[in-house]
């Protein structure tokens, strides 16, 4: 298992980003690609240029990241969502990318509900489509429980349809991290090194290795079932900018 980083966690320019992601010793980068410089908008050179530039750099591209604000279990904004997750598989094609990380949405419990007939639907079919160029629309944990989800993608029979699992979510819903690795062993393809404390005000993101997800347990659960993706540090707030980023990596240098 190696590591990767998110580019949005530096908060720099794209170009600058990618140098410093260089400089910090990880292999791959998460691209935010559905806002910003790197998104469907861009021409088939400045494709190009981009994966020149990461490659030149020693980083593969090892997702692009699909989240518009809203889920595939929002009835209004299907439509839009799948065509923009259609360009978004366009993207990645010629980004050679494999992962997409999108959102499913929160599943009714019921497999009789109506949403979830719809939702199966238009995951069973887009899934398809991502099948095609084998390419892996990994969709967010943390909206409904493993259980729920792992039920939903066994219905899909698709392998466009994954999970890009996060256990710094579960917790602050009840749910064990590391049972949850094992719960969607057959459908995580790609995942996040992300940490939590628990303050008076609630939970809080902290940097890897400093919160109460247990990370040596879930890298080895992760091992156990197969896991050859890589974990990606994610940093979405704090001020420690680069410091956060390095004192993550040197965590979990020595855990993976």
């Amino acid at each position: 298992m190696k590591l990767g980083l998110t580019l949005n966690s530096l908060r720099f320019d794209l170009r600058e980003a990618v140098r410093r992601a260089s400089g910090i010793g990880v292999g791959a980068i998460d691209v935010d690609a559905a806002r910003g410089e790197i998104t469907p908008a861009l021409s088939y050179s400045g494709r190009r240029d981009f994966l020149h530039y990461a490659r030149s750099c020693g980083l593969e591209i090892s997702a692009l990241g699909g989240d518009f604000g809203k889920s595939f279990s929002d009835e209004d904004a299907v439509e839009r969502l799948f065509d923009r997750t259609e360009r978004l598989i366009g993207l990645a094609i010629d980004l050679k990318v494999r992962v997409i990380t999108t959102r499913i949405g929160p599943l009714p419990t019921d497999e009789k509900d109506r949403k979830w007939d719809m939702l199966h639907d238009v995951l069973k079919e887009i899934g398809r489509r991502a099948e095609r160029y084998e390419i892996h629309l990994a969709s967010h944990v943390g909206e409904s429980t493993t259980a729920d989800l792992k039920k939903m993608l066994n219905s899909l029979n698709t392998e466009g349809i994954k999970v890009c699992y996060d256990p710094s979510v579960l917790i602050p819903m009840g749910l064990d991290p590391v049972k949850g690795v094992y719960e969607l062993s057959d459908h995580i393809v790609h995942t996040y090194a992300r940490d939590i404390m628990k303050g008076e005000k609630g939970y809080a993101e902290t940097v890897p290795g400093e919160g109460i997800v247990p990370f040596k347990d879930y890298v080895l659960a992760l091992y156990e079932i197969g896991y050859k993706g890589r974990q990606i540090i994610k940093r979405e707030a704090g001020s420690g900018g680069i410091e956060d980023i390095m004192k993550a990596k040197e965590f979990l240098d020595k855990i993976i």
